[in-house]
């Protein structure tokens, strides 16, 4: 009889699970406790005496039950749900700062809605509006550099972290970045101490923070060791791909430009100088030498392999939700803070 009764229990759990959702009133009722009860255990927002716990847990475990995280977010106002945005997902720099924010989230019971904005402004102002409907509890964005009036407005209902770019009239926004400065004039200087004086440098869209500070940190290197800027050298690309700015440089190379050595201002515009380079049968060092900022994995392969500016893109996006978590946890005591990390020279052999 015990066993005929204990496979009842079964199968009346399981034509419960199979027939219809299960409700709290349901465990309730298999517990022979009040729905408050069974409330107070699934939430942990009141004490339980150990036996009506056990009676409760006993039934949703007969009854199969999963509490529904959209009715527990309309309860709590909290979804558990992070929103982020990249400028570029194919870029392996982001796809090391997204898997350092998603490390982060994880562990603390966060998910990701991951928006690929391709430095669009367009694109980035829908995908911020349709995260907010969504009702994530915060945003990390990667800017495009445009929209400042509606992400200050937006950073007034939903907290919102910066990483990679600071925006300006938007100080009240914590934010992680890198040392862009720094590391650019540590290129440069590097290319200098092994004899190079004419530098060109290869950018795109100047305005945009980052390229902004690497150029900065260009002229400081040149000035640094009293070499005079040449505006010619400093070469700015139409588009960020390796098409565009091989096709810039393969020009610069037919031209015959004054140059020894290159300075690429981030992966992709580096692999376009080296598209460059090999179409126009150059060798490196011995022709043109190359720095890029920002390593990529695959700068280590190429023969000869190519000395490059890393960037600590994992720390960037741990740092990233570190803050954002910090701003949903403890809103009422939320302070500011920008987060620069240093970067390193790469040394191969392609000076």
């Amino acid at each position: 009889m015990k066993s005929i009764s204990k496979m009842s229990i079964l199968l009346s759990g399981l034509r419960f699970s199979m027939a219809r959702k299960v409700t709290i009133q349901d465990i309730s009722r298999e517990a022979g406790t009040s729905p408050s009860t069974v409330s107070r255990v699934l939430t942990g927002s009141a004490p339980v005496s150990d036996a009506k716990r056990d009676a409760v847990l006993q039934a949703i475990e007969r009854l199969n039950y999963h509490p529904s995280s959209i009715a527990r977010s309309l309860r709590s106002k909290v979804t558990y749900s992070v929103g982020l945005l990249l400028n570029d997902i194919s870029n392996p720099f982001y796809g090391v700062v997204a898997r350092g924010i998603e490390d982060e989230a994880n562990r603390a019971g966060y998910s990701l809605i991951l928006c690929n904005t391709n430095e669009d402004p367009a694109r980035e102002q829908q995908y911020l509006q349709v995260l907010r409907s969504k009702q994530v509890d915060g945003i990390i964005l990667g800017p495009t550099g445009d929209n400042i009036d509606f992400i200050r407005e937006l950073s007034e209902q939903i907290p919102i972290v910066l990483t990679d770019r600071a925006l300006p009239g938007c100080d009240h926004l914590s934010a992680v970045l890198v040392d862009n400065e720094a590391g650019s004039c540590r290129a440069v200087t590097q290319l200098i101490e092994n004899g190079h004086k004419r530098i060109a440098m290869v950018r795109w869209q100047k305005q945009v923070a980052t390229m902004a500070q690497r150029t900065a940190g260009y002229e400081w290197a040149l000035r640094e060791h009293h070499i005079a800027l040449d505006p010619a050298l400093m070469i700015d690309v139409p588009a960020l791909s390796v098409e565009s700015t091989a096709a810039v440089m393969q020009q610069m190379f037919a031209d015959g430009v004054d140059f020894t050595a290159i300075f690429a201002l981030n992966n992709q515009l580096g692999l376009g100088v080296l598209s460059a380079i090999q179409a126009s049968a150059l060798r490196i060092p011995d022709d043109v030498a190359l720095v890029v900022f920002d390593d990529s994995p695959m700068f280590s392969l190429f023969s000869p392999p190519i000395t490059a500016i890393e960037q600590p893109a994992f720390a960037i996006g741990e740092q990233a939700m570190r803050l954002l978590l910090k701003q949903m946890q403890d809103p009422e005591h939320y302070q500011p803070e920008t987060v620069v990390l240093r970067t390193r020279l790469v040394k191969r052999e392609s000076v």
